[in-house]
């Protein structure tokens, strides 16, 4: 029995049934596609709040032209009525669909950030729900488009946006401090033996790293040692425009991301990106123009080059991200509800 049959079957038998109030709803309540959308809400956890997911939602809805709220809520339960609802991730539209069968008659947009797929939420499942109820799925990258797809999503319901950061917060620097730098939350994903053998093996550039929780990595006592190293540990999030005015190369390992928005927010500050060919990266990045990416299983000995002729670079890589600001990513999910 193939693993995508047997995830079938356990979709079908466990959680399917949940579904049966949409289901039922969907075929006595169809959508009036050209019904105007005039309330939106945007719909995270309330753990999100001081998350990225929480700012995400906060900087969308206070640039949207239509009347738009948030509603956060940890079991995504007493959701309101409104014309549309915006779902910051594709879990919480799966879950919301449950909590609240009469959003299947509503104007959905969910945001997919990079394939998570777990047992309870799979990919026959998350799917489903997709091509079920949802209008819009809007995608961090064009990678990720292609992969839903190949999943069997729907393809006119897929949009590729690569979301946003903002252009007043993250100003433009000039760059000549000779700096490299990295920023994320540490885990397996972000690619920590990359990041600690490009510091090691690279004495004569000063590397910063901006996040949280890489002390818990087995390495991190002896790199912390090195004269060529700065960890700016869980700096609150206004001082990180300061932080990347030290950096004149940005570096972004990561094996997968959806983004990754750091990228973004480094170009804003007009830093060069090395990039791992994940999330947006090569969306963003012209090679060679203003910026370069490299494979998800390069070495620091491929890299190191590639942050040298990075230093190279004359572009303002700030202009060439400057229409990827959160007034125009609203303006653009906006347009989508009244599409």
């Amino acid at each position: 029995m193939s693993s995508s049959y047997k995830e079938n079957l356990y979709f079908i038998f466990v959680h399917k049934w949940k579904y049966i109030v949409p289901i039922i709803w969907s075929w006595f309540v169809k959508k009036n596609k050209n019904s105007p959308v005039r309330d939106i809400v945007y719909i995270a956890r309330q753990k999100d709040k001081d998350w990225i997911f929480g700012a995400k939602v906060r900087r969308l809805s206070k640039y949207s032209e239509l009347n738009a709220s948030i509603h956060y809520h940890d079991k995504l339960r007493n959701i309101p009525d409104a014309d549309g609802y915006y779902f910051i991730y594709q879990n919480y539209f799966c879950r919301c669909l449950r909590s609240k069968p009469s959003i299947v008659g509503r104007k959905n947009v969910v945001m997919f950030t990079h394939p998570n797929w777990s047992k309870k939420y799979s990919k026959t499942h998350v799917v489903w729900c997709f091509n079920k109820a949802a209008d819009y799925i809007i995608c961090l990258n064009s990678d990720v488009k292609r992969q839903l797809i190949e999943a069997g999503v729907q393809p006119e319901k897929l949009v590729v946006m690569h979301i946003a950061t903002s252009s007043e917060f993250f100003y433009g620097h000039e760059r000549g401090t000779g700096g490299v730098g990295f920023c994320s939350t540490y885990s397996d994903r972000k690619n920590p033996d990359l990041v600690f053998d490009l510091i090691e093996n690279h004495p004569k550039r000063h590397f910063y790293l901006i996040g949280r929780n890489w002390e818990n990595d087995k390495r991190f006592t002896e790199v912390s040692k090195l004269s060529n190293f700065t960890y700016f540990n869980n700096e609150p999030y206004e001082n990180y425009p300061h932080l990347y005015n030290k950096i004149d190369v940005f570096v972004s390992p990561s094996f997968l991301e959806g983004g990754p928005v750091p990228i973004l927010e480094a170009m804003m500050s007009n830093c060069v990106p090395v990039a791992s060919d994940t999330g947006f990266s090569s969306d963003l990045i012209r090679q060679g123009e203003n910026g370069y990416v490299f494979r998800t299983d390069a070495t620091y000995k491929e890299v190191i080059p590639l942050i040298e002729k990075a230093f190279e670079i004359q572009t303002d890589v700030r202009k060439t991200v400057l229409d990827y600001t959160w007034q125009n990513c609203s303006k653009k999910i906006d347009r989508l509800f009244n599409t």
